[in-house]
């Protein structure tokens, strides 16, 4: 889901794809799990009924082509007030326990997509191309976090792994690779950040491609945890992990804040607060895996 910008598209391109994305975007289809507790199944009907609202502010809205494009404000100012209820609704309902930490982070990140979204509209006015394209896309990838995680507490979304040994397996896999300088595909954004790549000047776009990547490394996590709950033998080592893998997404949102306001600082400590969860999440699957 994460998105690396391809050297031979231009900027126009790039933005009508982001944003047709979001405004454009259809729940697949599936079915919500029967027999559940009474708060999980209303929980689960809060997030249905929050998630069509969103939906459906953007169907039929106009698209933000260019920067240039007319009634792009317009547009994303229809989605903001669905976006507000959401996290209004999640912050005041009694949130069933296995739902918790990622409860938590799908309100980091519609309040991050507002943030986003807030911001191209600011880039428009004072027709900052840079700013625009990754205001953008950073709100094209908020969505492609925000659908699956809703899908995933909604029951309806693929299981990411069997087992819970299996989810500690593949996180174990990726952070010792992560962490230890030898990753894998999926796990290059979480190394170059751990690293402290540079997020400023030219570097910016790949920063904040390996930010979505490892997002999406972090969310995956979290869905194969959510589906897969610990045994109660282990519940404290996996409240551990998942507070860790918590902040390490919150660290990332902190970094695509710091790219909106070209804030070095910023993004540099986001990066030193990422490695230090990063480093404490793989930890933490060692500690599970001895257990």
């Amino acid at each position: 889901m994460g998105l690396r910008i391809a050297a031979g598209l231009t900027a126009a391109v790039i933005v009508i794809a982001l944003i047709a994305a979001f405004l454009a975007h259809h729940t697949p289809v599936g079915n919500v799990p029967a027999n559940q507790d009474p708060n999980v199944k209303a929980y689960r009907a809060m997030i249905i009924s929050d998630y069509s609202t969103m939906a459906g502010s953007t169907s039929g809205a106009p698209q933000c082509i260019t920067i240039q494009t007319t009634g792009c404000q317009a547009a994303l100012s229809r989605v903001i007030p669905t976006l507000q209820r959401w996290v209004s609704d999640l912050t005041t309902f009694r949130t069933p326990s296995r739902f918790a930490v990622i409860d938590g982070q799908l309100r980091r990140h519609l309040t991050e997509v507002m943030t986003e979204m807030n911001a191209a509209v600011a880039f428009q006015s004072a027709n900052n191309q840079n700013g625009f394209d990754i205001a953008v896309n950073a709100i094209y990838y908020e969505r492609a976090w925000i659908d699956p995680t809703t899908f995933a507490i909604e029951g309806t979304y693929p299981k990411v792994a069997g087992t819970y040994h299996d989810a500690i397996s593949l996180a174990r896999q990726s952070l010792d690779a992560c962490v230890n300088s030898t990753p894998g595909p999926g796990d290059l954004g979480c190394h170059a950040l751990s690293a402290g790549q540079a997020c400023t000047g030219a570097a910016v776009q790949t920063c904040e491609s390996d930010v979505q990547s490892a997002e999406t490394q972090t969310q995956n996590f979290l869905i194969a945890l959510l589906q897969n709950p610990a045994s109660s033998a282990l519940t404290t080592k996996d409240a551990l992990l998942q507070a860790d893998l918590a902040k390490a997404d919150t660290a990332l949102l902190a970094i695509t804040d710091a790219l909106l306001s070209a804030d070095s600082a910023k993004a540099d400590a986001g990066q030193s607060s990422y490695a230090v969860a990063i480093h404490a999440a793989d930890a933490d699957v060692f500690a599970i895996r001895s257990a």
